[in-house]
């Protein structure tokens, strides 16, 4: 499942969450990664320099990608750099919960402008360079949230849903001209992000346990791969079957 070597890598949200793992994985697999945060500047330097420590090469670079000026300046750059991008890893999510009734415009937004708009972004800004090779590789990271959503997701699991749309989209789109689209979606997954939930949630067991952020990067770096050629718009759930377990009968108002 190696990549070949020196194919170039952007990962968004790369400095925190599921990001450190998937930049890791991919460094690992031999792929050039760059990393891109919005504030964690420590965070990042501290992932690129694990891979580099493990022998690889990896760069970080500060960007919103919900600002079309600084995603069109990052790729640039890397492009600039590398000569090419291979994959892009659409990983940058933020969560901002409330209930329908409560939440305000600016929270609904902001959520959609970096779930969703910044991963029209990087993708439309990234296909010209995939389609010079010829070949390409974009995931994005979804949510079970989109299936399973909780009370208050409502800005959060619409972003989901309609990044898997996307998803689909691009695939038709770009599909004959070698370039790959896919999502993956995560269940509960141990990170910063989560942390106040899953240390709430009581004693897991084998049945009942969170995800770790390296359950994510395995697929990821598959998808990344030439071995995943034949895999095109397809959300792949990777949740240790919570999607399929028994759930809780709805409770009726009282």
């Amino acid at each position: 499942m190696e990549a070949a070597a020196d194919r170039v890598a952007i990962v968004t949200g790369g400095s925190r969450g599921i990001g450190p793992a998937i930049c890791r994985r991919l460094g690992k697999n031999g792929t050039i990664v760059h990393l891109a945060y919005a504030n964690a500047q420590d965070a990042a330097a501290s992932v690129v320099a694990e891979i580099e420590a493990a022998g690889g090469r990896a760069f970080a670079h500060r960007a919103d990608v919900s600002v079309e000026a600084e995603v069109e300046a990052l790729v640039d750059d890397v492009v600039d750099k590398e000569g090419a991008v291979h994959i892009l890893v659409n990983n940058a999510g933020i969560i901002e919960d409330a209930l329908v009734a409560l939440t305000r415009l600016a929270q609904w937004d902001r959520v959609l402008r970096v779930n969703l708009t910044g991963a029209f972004l990087m993708s439309r800004a990234v296909i010209p360079a995939m389609l010079d090779e010829r070949w390409g590789r974009i995931i994005n990271i979804s949510s079970n949230s989109v299936r399973m959503p909780a009370a208050g997701q409502c800005a959060y699991a619409a972003s989901k849903g309609g990044l898997e749309a996307l998803t689909r989209v691009l695939a038709a789109e770009v599909g004959r001209k070698g370039i790959r689209v896919n999502a993956v979606a995560p269940g509960r997954i141990k990170t910063d992000m989560t942390a106040a939930l899953w240390a709430a949630s009581g004693v897991e067991d084998g049945e009942n346990r969170w995800g770790l952020p390296e359950d994510i990067s395995g697929i990821v770096a598959f998808l990344a791969s030439d071995e995943a050629d034949y895999i095109q718009g397809q959300t792949i759930t990777v949740d240790g079957g919570r999607l399929v377990g028994r759930q809780r009968a709805a409770r009726r108002p009282s």
